[in-house]
């Protein structure tokens, strides 16, 4: 629909010039809502700058298998990201396409920031692991034991391995001020547990950069603070602030309204006021929203929605 693209458009520039309350936003929405095209429409927008660092849904893999005794770090280039945007990549096919010849694998650069890459895991997972040169089983030695990587530590790992890479290689080596990682579904392959915990520990442990993600963790959004909750549907978008939205019961009101649920469904009326005052008072006000607003004066608004009209008007 040309209002979705509008919306997108709309959206995606207000992000990719910090026009928001905060550097970091989280973005839900139905699948056919247009969340990942939002996120490679921003990479698009941004063009060639190396301040833009972008994660698909599909790369969550960490084979140590495929770990190779390799001590270099090869230099930074926006091949990577340039590859994961195309149509026959993106969210689509594992990639790692760091040297530009499409044969490069995450494993080959796990060597060179093992240290760092093992310490944030375990301020993560309270686990360590160690690889055991030869296993045929893929198995490495844990703490209490050895075993498999499970498919959720496979996507720490990966997350933190290439914003490892891109911190050392582009962001510090380049003198980059502020970059901006784009993550689809952040909380791919992770239990609820890490999901919660994720985003406020990638802010932490990467202050350097902006985040935003995409999610259908209402975990996520639980344990996300100072940031830009985004909400997306066919209509377009709303803004929210997602400190107010630190409880699980809270997040699920929000959640049965955008997914469906039990909730009642409120009148189109409320739901248009609603979305307004957010996107005013968060700083996502648009000349659309301004004339929606205006078309609400032809309304027979109740007293509630007459006080909320109102506010908007004076804020």
């Amino acid at each position: 629909m040309k209002f979705g693209m509008d919306a997108l458009v709309s959206i995606s520039e207000k992000l990719l010039n910090r026009g928001l309350k905060y550097g970091d936003s989280v973005i839900i929405g139905e699948n056919s809502c247009g969340k990942s095209l939002l996120l490679r429409l921003l990479v698009q927008k941004a063009g060639k700058t190396d301040s833009i660092y972008f994660l698909d849904a599909v790369n969550r893999g960490f084979d140590v298998g495929k770990v190779v005794r390799e001590t270099k770090k090869p230099a930074y280039k926006r091949t990577i990201i340039d590859t994961r945007i195309q149509d026959d990549f993106f969210n689509l096919k594992d990639s790692f396409n760091c040297f530009g010849t499409m044969t490069e694998r995450i494993e080959q650069i796990y060597y060179p920031y093992e240290e760092k890459l093992q310490d944030l895991f375990e301020k993560l997972t309270d686990e360590r692991f160690r690889l055991i040169p030869g296993d045929v089983f893929g198995e490495v030695e844990f703490k209490e034991g050895r075993g498999l990587l499970s498919s959720g530590y496979q996507a720490i790992v990966r997350i933190l391995l290439e914003l490892l890479y891109y911190q050392d290689k582009c962001v510090e080596e380049k003198g980059i001020e502020r970059a901006v990682v784009i993550i689809d579904e952040l909380d791919e392959f992770l239990s609820p547990g890490y999901a919660y915990k994720i985003f406020p520990f990638l802010k932490e442990q990467f202050p350097q950069m902006d985040f935003i993600v995409t999610t259908h963790s209402g975990d996520l959004v639980a344990g996300a603070q100072n940031a830009n909750l985004i909400v997306l549907d066919e209509k377009g978008y709303e803004v929210m602030d997602i400190n107010d939205c630190q409880s699980i019961s809270e997040v699920q009101i929000i959640f049965d309204r955008v997914f469906g649920g039990h909730m009642p469904q409120a009148s189109e009326t409320e739901n248009i006021l609603r979305r307004l005052f957010n996107n005013k008072i968060n700083q996502a006000w648009t000349e659309g929203d301004q004339r929606q607003l205006e078309e609400l004066k032809r309304e027979n608004l109740t007293a509630s929605q007459q006080l909320i009209y109102k506010q908007i008007l004076e804020w």
